[in-house]
């Protein structure tokens, strides 16, 4: 409690009622973004004043000022853009409460720890909390009506289970609402996520192995849609995250179903009425998983990676080739398309929901997989292309068609992908490109063929392409080219480390002579101490490719001729002789 006056020191009450306040006044976002500003030290210096204020300065991208009154953190104010609690005063309270020996964490989940507080209320009573698995919907009343309270419930419960293979996906889920009712309503915790999964696992019955994974899988959703709020405030529309801890349970669920997915479905030795119940409930997932991704957001997409993966790796390897239900999943997002485009009942020359050209990302990438698995690229890449220009498809979601070919061994289609969706990729960070580029070369190995067409993509893409550009042709051996470019961009040598020109030294010196004349030309023409150094270190190099090439005379007459023509300018004299290049 360094520096603290014994006026400002919080008691148990006090610091109870500063969690709260953190959870009125800022959202999970900025308590995150302040709880990494606290953590990278960024809090630069915190003092104390009689009015019950904290000032602070944090460092962001640039200095900030800020007053936190405590008596009334509403009326606190920072230096910096934001109108609104910020994360340099989240930060801020994060040092303060360290200061004062409290826990930080508990204000870094201040919106968890308030929600349980509001939630822990006498059995029978109602709350207002998003999160539970007691709420009831008409659809619902028909199972509750015969279900008590502890014994008779679950016996029921267990007793209806048993008809799950026959049951539709709904009925799946009012059931597993039903299970969880005697839980009650709890924060989305992972502990408390596991302990639903416990309750669910248990009602499961005898099933075929494919059943079972559906099974898995749907209790996996079920949770996972718990923990997620709607995508955006009913009131404000404003966009929802998550709480820290509902996000560390939704991690542990998505790891969960991948590594389920990644599973083949086993119909070994299911016939009849048994294959037609599996079959019946994959049509049903995909249509639970279609409903549920289409409100996503670009920036909380939980259900359309779900509903691809599904696709690739459980419906499309048992379609054997028909095209039937690809061609109807893909009318059906069509459909979906034209309601958001044109929905039915706007107000006559009332404004649409959605701009024509701005659809939802998870609807754009649900069409291209279609278009996909039904090798109709041209429109896969069409609508790729368009939703890009739209508002710009995160390059995971492109890597993963690339990917997926790469798996499927279809090389020639792998490289025509290459080229149709590296344009899209144009202005991401390096990892993104270097992941493309890996591909390429996977690519190039098998057809070699296709490497004209990974130098003409990689122009198309430039200058947001320029370090993976520079890196195929130089890993390449593509001296000339490299070196043409470097002169085209009039790139300075000196930019490079030694160990990127070394083997050009090595293979192709002569072709580093123009690269390095017209440099020592630029640093001398600077006529300043920094340029004739920089000068004379590139003269000391082409000294050495000339005796290389076994070309002293050339050399001599040149650094001779160089000497002669700049001889008025003594410190470039001085720097040559240092550098003992003249006598």
């Amino acid at each position: 409690m360094m520096n603290i006056p014994k006026d400002q020191i919080m008691d148990d009450t006090q610091w109870q009622a500063l969690i709260r306040e953190v959870a009125d006044l800022f959202n999970n976002l900025t308590i995150m973004r302040g709880f990494q500003y606290y953590k990278q030290k960024r809090v630069i210096s915190i003092n104390f004043n009689d009015a019950q204020a904290i000032t602070a300065e944090v460092q962001g991208s640039e200095s900030y000022e800020v007053v936190l009154r405590m008596q009334d953190l509403s009326t606190s104010y920072c230096t910096c853009p934001v109108n609104s609690p910020c994360k340099h005063m989240a930060a801020i309270l994060m040092s303060y409460a360290e200061q004062q020996g409290r826990p930080v964490p508990a204000l870094v989940n201040a919106h968890a720890s308030t929600a349980l507080k509001q939630t822990s209320k006498p059995a029978g009573s109602t709350s207002a909390r998003a999160y539970s698995f007691s709420d009831v919907t008409e659809q619902e009343e028909a199972v509750q009506d015969n279900i008590s309270s502890d014994g008779p419930q679950y016996s029921t419960i267990k007793e209806r289970a048993t008809e799950l293979a026959g049951m539709d996906i709904v009925e799946w889920h009012e059931l597993f609402r039903a299970t969880l009712k005697r839980l009650g309503t709890g924060t989305a915790t992972t502990g408390y996520i596991q302990e639903a999964a416990d309750e669910l696992y248990a009602i499961k019955p005898k099933m075929s192995v494919a059943m079972d994974q559906l099974f898995e899988l749907h209790v996996q959703l079920y949770l996972m849609r718990y923990c997620i709020p709607p995508a955006r405030n009913s009131i404000t529309h404003t966009p929802v995250y998550l709480s820290y801890p509902a996000q560390l349970a939704v991690d542990s669920l998505q790891k969960g179903i991948e590594t389920l997915l990644l599973q083949s479905l086993d119909l070994s030795g299911l016939k009849g009425t048994a294959f037609e119940q599996v079959w019946a409930r994959l049509e049903e997932t995909s249509a639970y998983l279609r409903t549920e991704m289409l409100p996503e957001t670009a920036n909380m997409m939980f259900f359309s990676p779900v509903y691809s993966k599904l696709w690739l790796n459980w419906i499309v390897p048992w379609l054997q080739g028909k095209q039937a239900m690809l061609e109807s999943e893909l009318h059906l997002l069509n459909e979906a398309e034209a309601k958001i485009i044109s929905p039915e009942g706007a107000a006559p020359g009332g404004e649409k929901n959605v701009r024509k050209g701005s659809l939802p990302l998870p609807l754009v990438l649900a069409q291209s997989w279609m278009y996909y698995h039904l090798e109709q690229d041209s429109s896969a890449w069409q609508k790729l292309v368009h939703g890009s220009s739209a508002y710009g498809i995160p390059p995971e979601h492109l890597l993963y068609f690339l990917h997926t070919l790469t798996d499927a061994a279809e090389w020639t289609r792998l490289s025509e992908w290459l080229v149709q969706l590296g344009p899209l990729l144009a202005g991401r960070r390096n990892a993104p490109l270097q992941d493309y580029m890996r591909l390429w070369d996977t690519a190039i190995q098998h057809v070699p063929d296709a490497e004209h067409r990974m130098w003409d993509t990689l122009v198309s893409m430039l200058p947001h392409s320029r370090p993976a550009y520079e890196d195929a042709m130089h890993s390449r051996g593509q001296w000339r080219r490299w070196i043409d470019f470097q002169l085209s961009t009039g790139t300075e040598p000196l930019e490079f480390r030694v160990a990127v020109l070394q083997p050009i030294e090595k293979d192709a010196p002569e072709l580093l002579l123009p690269f390095y004349h017209q440099a020592v030309e630029r640093y001398i023409a600077h006529k300043n101490r920094d340029g004739y150094k920089a000068a004379v270190k590139l003269l000391k190099r082409l000294s050495k490719i000339y005796k290389k090439m076994k070309r002293e005379e050339p050399w001599e007459q040149f650094i001779t001729a160089l000497a002669v023509r700049n001889s008025r300018l003594r410190a470039l004299q001085e720097e040559l002789r240092k550098g003992k290049l003249i006598p």
